[in-house]
């Protein structure tokens, strides 16, 4: 199975994919970046560029969560982006040209970089990850700071993460209840998909996927439109989703059930597809996340806990990144962090058969963009000219990078380049040279760790899974909403798991039995629910 999955991830390294909106999201980094850029320049203050940055870099998260989610992980993330450029200042202040100050750096730069790695993962906030804040400590280790600079550089880092922040939700105001319509329309989709094919557990387990992202977007709603109609009929298009699974559902086809997502998508009046005199049904309560970053640090105390699959990784993330560090430094490749940085990006995939693909589109990627780096350095614009194309190119990182890894990085690593150039003046040439080797040794470093440390863990995770599927399918009466997300929780850790376990110790056939048992309970449970329960 593990080289059925790379095989699979192989072929799709370069292939473009649309996940989700991306002119919106674009626009938002682009004026968080722009206006800190601005006033930096107006007040002549460039010192203050890196802090500014990695504040402003903060808008790049959570960008497809609904706008009552996304506020507070932007929150958080802005709070753990000005932490990262804190320690990265007190190293660069404190250590800075001491012969530690080397190791001090690398090793703060892996561990951040594998506590970030971690929280993203747990709580599902999705790219970048760890990446940025690795980033953030690296980079910022390595400036020419004293004492007296490490206010200045902390507020211009506060300031403008708040300032992304407030870019980001005042998109509410305009956007309203788009990423519910998103994502009730994708789970719609994928229902439709599954009446064709009811006897495919593939199509069954992705309309799951899909109902279960659906009901946790339509839970995540202020209280300007919570209720409101529109979000009732919502709430009411994602209990058909499960109803019309059901083996008395209604009589819809499922061309019937795409026009009702294709209506949704396009913001029209959302059709209703339960039959007439249907019991009404409320939104759910929104889960909260620090039950799982609970679970995570409690993890660290007791290992055998339901988060203890997350500290394996945490451990090879920071192993990959502490040497590739190491050994850039041993062999004089300037910029050493950068190494520890890439083998952060390339082990955001969670799986060895995910990190060899994000290898190979890290290093194509860097590789066009240094060139691209190199040109705009080597002419040797004016300074606004640079914090211009600083700004473009980051737009254009944020529209490409949902389509392909390899593609967002043609734009973002001249961003890296620029903001080191600007902050210590160097070589172009010399520059990019550090990038790519940096890189490709960041890269191979981390498939390397994955290969030698594979995470056995993950395979506990799949029958602690597994025995948790089986007990909800054999309670009475079924609980949908928690036996749905124990289905999407197993096949996402066999997933992961068949990604670097042979195919003889992954439970497969138990799998397979226990999913179509589970979700003969769920089709039969659904048109007889009555009021959707509390989540």
């Amino acid at each position: 199975m593990t080289g059925t999955v790379l095989t699979r991830n192989l072929r799709d390294t370069f292939r473009l994919r649309r996940n989700g909106p991306f002119l919106w999201p674009a626009a938002r980094a682009l004026l968080a970046l722009a206006v800190p850029l601005a006033v930096l320049l107006l007040i002549d203050r460039l010192d203050l560029l890196p802090g500014a940055v990695f504040g402003a870099l903060s808008s790049v998260y959570g960008r497809t969560e609904p706008y009552y989610r996304h506020a507070r992980t932007l929150g958080a993330v802005a709070v753990g982006m000005v932490l990262a450029v804190a320690v990265g200042d007190v190293i660069a202040v404190f250590a800075g040209g001491t012969p530690w100050h080397e190791a001090v750096a690398l090793a703060a730069t892996a561990l951040v970089g594998a506590a970030a790695t971690v929280l993203c993962a747990a709580v599902k906030v999705g790219p970048p990850g760890g990446l940025i804040f690795a980033f953030a400590v690296g980079a910022c280790a390595h400036l020419p700071l004293v004492a007296a600079d490490l206010g200045p550089h902390l507020a211009a880092a506060a300031l403008c993460a708040a300032f992304a922040w407030i870019v980001n939700v005042t998109g509410a105001a305009v956007i309203g209840l788009a990423p519910q319509r998103r994502a009730v329309a994708a789970a719609l989709d994928a229902t439709a998909t599954a009446l064709v094919a009811r006897s495919d557990l593939a199509a069954r387990h992705q309309a799951a996927v899909a109902v279960e992202s659906a009901w946790h977007s339509v839970a995540l709603v202020g209280r300007r439109h919570r209720d409101s109609p529109a979000h009732r009929g919502l709430v009411r298009a994602v209990d058909a989703s499960e109803v019309l699974l059901g083996p008395d559902a209604p009589a819809i086809t499922a061309e019937d059930v795409r026009t009702a997502a294709t209506a949704i998508r396009a913001g029209d009046a959302v059709p209703e597809l339960r039959p007439a005199g249907s019991a009404d049904v409320r939104a759910p309560i929104p889960a909260s996340r620090w039950r799982i970053i609970r679970e995570v640090l409690r993890a660290a105390v007791r290992p055998r806990r339901a988060g203890s699959w997350l500290l394996p990784y945490a451990a090879r993330v920071f192993v990959a990144a502490l040497l590739a560090g190491g050994v850039a430094d041993l062999l004089g490749i300037g910029h050493a962090y950068w190494a520890a940085v890439s083998a952060v990006s390339v082990l955001q995939a969670t799986s060895t058969a995910t990190s060899v693909p994000r290898m190979v589109q890290r290093v194509s990627g860097t590789v066009a963009g240094v060139l691209i780096g190199v040109a705009v350095l080597s002419a040797h614009p004016a300074v606004w000219v640079l914090l211009v194309a600083l700004v473009l190119l980051q737009w254009g990182a944020e529209m490409t990078v949902t389509l392909n890894y390899a593609l967002g990085l043609l734009f973002a690593t001249p961003v890296a380049l620029l903001v080191s150039a600007l902050g210590a003046p160097a070589d172009p040439a010399v520059l990019a040279s550090h990038r790519f080797w940096a890189t490709l040794l960041g890269a191979a470093v981390a498939v390397g760790i994955s290969w030698l440390l594979p995470n056995r863990a993950w395979l506990s995770r799949v029958h602690t899974a597994l025995a948790r599927v089986r007990t909800l399918s054999a309670a009475e009466p079924v609980h949908p909403p928690a036996l749905r997300g124990a289905l999407v929780e197993l096949h996402e850790a066999y997933e992961l798991a068949a990604g670097e376990i042979r195919p003889a110790l992954l439970p497969t056939e138990s799998l397979l039995t226990a999913s179509h048992e589970a979700y003969a309970r769920l089709d039969a449970a659904a048109p007889h629910r009555g009021l959707a329960p509390e989540r």
